[in-house]
């Protein structure tokens, strides 16, 4: 039973975590247009495995590491400083989509480790589920044992991975890709700039 109520608080905390539109859901919607369905689940795949690794890293620093103010800081100061890259690049790769030369898209673009890179560069999760994995071991519910970090993980790759996959259902295969892809890498850029202004104010105030 108790595993059971820390899989549902830990998938909820998940999926209604990265349900808004993110880096991940985003170019998953994206992929799913351009490419298919199978390649965007691909891309969510790889991306899953990343964020596996970002929830045992919380979990790690829940536990021991216990980062000072300062150096989550620093965690997100580098994550602002992504973004405001990601911002730059989705930019650019709107303009160049937008010339009036046709590109031909190439096949299964070593997706997974697309969804790697993009899940990698996204460290804000890191703090987050450290929180989270905090925030339930103060109210009882999370203990550091195996089973309890096993669930904790599992919750939290399954939350991702159905909050994505809303997005790859949502969208699928379109003549338009090329417009859409054009328009998604603007609103991709956006949102980058967005999340690194809204960082750095949260940082400051």
């Amino acid at each position: 039973m108790h595993l059971s109520i820390l899989f549902v608080y830990c998938f909820l905390w998940s999926f209604f975590g990265v349900l808004p539109p993110g880096i991940l859901n985003i170019n998953a919607a994206k992929i799913s247009v351009e490419q298919g369905r199978r390649a965007a689940l691909i891309f969510t795949l790889a991306a899953c495995l990343v964020i596996a690794a970002q929830a045992g890293i919380a979990v790690i620093i829940a536990e021991f590491l216990n980062l000072s103010a300062d150096e989550l800081s620093i965690i997100q100061k580098v994550g602002i400083a992504i973004f405001f890259c990601l911002s730059i690049y989705f930019f650019i790769s709107a303009k160049v989509n937008s010339e009036p030369k046709k590109v031909e898209l190439k096949k299964k673009r070593n997706l997974f480790l697309k969804g790697i890179i993009f899940s990698v560069l996204n460290v804000f999760p890191i703090p987050f589920y450290s929180f989270v994995c905090t925030t339930l071991t103060t109210s009882g519910n999370f203990s550091f044992s195996t089973s309890d970090v096993i669930i904790f993980i599992l919750a939290i790759v399954v939350g991702s991975f159905m909050a994505i996959s809303t997005y790859i259902v949502l969208f699928k295969k379109s003549n338009r890709s090329e417009t859409f892809g054009r328009n998604t890498n603007y609103v991709l850029s956006f949102l980058a700039l967005a999340l690194a202004i809204f960082s750095v104010i949260k940082l400051n105030f």
